[in-house]
């Protein structure tokens, strides 16, 4: 059984052809409340074609967050989360295949 102060926070992200990825980190309840409070996390992005094999640091950005249905608990524990995130450069800049941030840096 998972502690009660910590849930799994499946972050969720679109690769460069389009196809869904995800992977999963154990959070403390604390962390989860809003958007703002999750941390950043990184992937190595030469291993889905978003970034160079020599620098192929990713950055993903929460976005929103979602009841996860496919791990549900008990009633009373904490929500395991779906984490649904946009894709950085260490540098901050969205990569091109990150449709959702470049569309919204156009109407800046």
């Amino acid at each position: 059984p998972m502690p009660t102060e910590k849930i799994l926070a499946e972050y969720v992200w679109v690769d460069a052809k389009g196809e869904t990825r995800s992977k999963t980190r154990t959070l403390p309840v604390a962390k989860t409340a809003s958007v703002a409070d999750l941390p950043k996390w990184n992937y190595d992005g030469s291993s889905t074609d978003q970034a160079p094999g020599e620098d192929s640091e990713v950055i993903l950005k929460p976005q929103r967050i979602f009841a996860d249905p496919f791990r549900p608990v008990a009633a009373g524990e904490p929500q395991n989360i779906l984490v649904m995130c946009d894709t950085y450069t260490p540098d901050g800049e969205p990569l091109p295949t990150n449709a959702r941030a470049v569309a919204a840096k156009s109407f800046e």
